[in-house]
């Protein structure tokens, strides 16, 4: 499963390959360059859908819905998550 720091180093890759600084990348999208910056490190898990869409279009990407081939998470992987700092505390809005 997926989290919001997987999804933020993803679309930081994506951004990277394509040579675009954030700066450049945030007003292509109308998107404020410091909440793009809280995505890339997983610390944003209120970025809105229309935002993401917006940047995937921007990066060339599509955002593709599938089934989960796992299970529901567990206290333990929600614990170990909240532990790596990933979107939890007041930063990660």
């Amino acid at each position: 499963m997926k989290t919001v720091a997987d999804l933020g180093l993803e679309l930081q890759a994506l951004r990277r390959a394509s040579g675009k600084p954030q700066r450049e990348l945030a007003a292509e999208t109308l998107t404020r360059q410091e909440a793009l910056s809280r995505l890339e490190r997983g610390r944003s898990a209120d970025f809105s859908v229309a935002k993401l869409l917006r940047l995937a279009q921007a990066l060339g990407v599509e955002v593709v819905l599938v089934p989960s081939t796992s299970a529901r998470p567990t206290l333990e992987s929600v614990l170990t998550e909240r532990k790596q700092g990933a979107n939890v505390g007041p930063e990660s809005r």
